[in-house]
């Protein structure tokens, strides 16, 4: 079983700043981590967490 820690939140978001060419599927490889992570660390931060309301869609 991997025992890899996943990086905090302050860390992903270093990754990113200190490689602003690398495309975010490559970075979130690099990191160990899933793109939907990589953009998790980012919530507050010019991302905005969507609420899953499928009712509000439909009607």
């Amino acid at each position: 079983m991997d025992q890899r820690v996943k990086p905090a939140p302050h860390e992903i978001r270093r990754a990113r700043a200190d490689n602003p060419k690398t495309r975010e599927r490559d970075l979130a490889a690099q990191l160990g981590i899933s793109e939907a992570e990589l953009v998790a660390a980012h919530c507050g931060d010019g991302v905005v967490r969507v609420e899953p309301r499928v009712n509000d869609l439909l009607t």
